[in-house]
């Protein structure tokens, strides 16, 4: 209810994830122990991943407004 000094408390996200899976399905390999094309491929698709994101939620840049007219 509005107005009445009682707010839930939300997860911090890190706090989400803190206790890992819960059923331990799976069973991942840390980085480093990636074979190395293996690391360059998740390199490459997460960089295209993030660069389309951007490109879809890019703000346009403001023109410039000409006073000298």
């Amino acid at each position: 209810m509005p107005g009445n000094g009682y707010r839930q408390a939300r997860p911090q996200q890190m706090d989400r994830f803190e206790g890992g899976l819960s059923n331990g399905a799976i069973d991942a390999p840390a980085w480093p122990e990636l074979p190395a094309e293996a690391r360059a491929a998740l390199t490459t698709l997460m960089t295209q991943l993030i660069l389309d994101h951007a490109a879809t939620t890019a703000i346009s840049p403001a023109k410039e407004v000409d006073h000298n007219l």
